[in-house]
């Protein structure tokens, strides 16, 4: 068994009418996964936009063999065929850990509501990966340590397109986020990599769910 952590990011589209159901089935797929499956570390959906048409789901796994036992899982069959039959688009991102980390999970419990995510989509220089990382993980480690809002952040390289980067980042409110994008470290981010990044582009989001197995470090 590959003993890598699976990774990915899911685009998803529905009509309007079928917002109050995708979230209930959100909400169906957390509790039967992160209490019971120990390998699901990770697992959130946000919408884009005041509809929630536009969702991004979260996933994140221990290892295959943990992706492999929740495939398994007698509520899989019926969430995919939910998710597929709702898709008006879907997008599914395969994705390389590149670095993840999260504070306590008592946060994510205690003052969720107030949120601020943002993903972000980045397209680098051929050639600049692992420069690029160098400089990613650097900002991300100050920002763990420093900032007490910054509760997650995750950034991942696409299997498919080694130039494309995923990014998806908790903040306790906008308050932190505001607070973040004003640090020395962030704004050492953006000059070191304004000649490597091509293209920058970031999504607000509002958290429907959103729960882990505990702090996580994937550096």
């Amino acid at each position: 068994m590959d003993n890598k952590p699976i990774f990915r990011i899911t685009k998803i589209d529905i009509k309007k009418e079928d917002v109050e159901a995708f979230v209930s089935e959100q909400e169906a797929e957390l509790e039967n996964s992160i209490p019971v499956e120990d390998g699901t570390l990770f697992f959130a959906s946000a919408h884009e936009g005041d509809e929630g048409t536009t969702n991004y789901v979260v996933d994140l796994f221990r290892n295959s063999e943990a992706y492999e036992e929740h495939s398994l899982a007698n509520y899989i069959d019926h969430y995919n065929k939910v998710m597929d039959k709702m898709a008006v688009d879907k997008k599914v991102y395969d994705l390389n850990p590149e670095w993840i980390t999260t504070k306590p999970v008592e946060a994510l419990n205690s003052y969720a509501n107030d949120f601020a995510v943002r993903l972000t989509k980045v397209e680098i220089q051929d050639k600049m990966h692992d420069k690029f990382a160098d400089i990613v993980k650097k900002e991300m480690r100050r920002a763990m340590a420093q900032e007490a809002g910054v509760e997650i952040m995750m950034a991942a390289s696409n299997k498919e397109n080694a130039n494309e980067w995923l990014f998806f980042e908790v903040y306790s409110d906008r308050r932190a986020y505001d607070i973040h994008i004003k640090q020395k470290w962030f704004i050492d981010y953006i000059k070191d990599s304004e000649n490597i990044i091509k293209d920058r582009q970031i999504h607000e989001l509002t958290r429907d769910v959103m729960a882990s197995q505990g702090q996580i470090v994937l550096d």
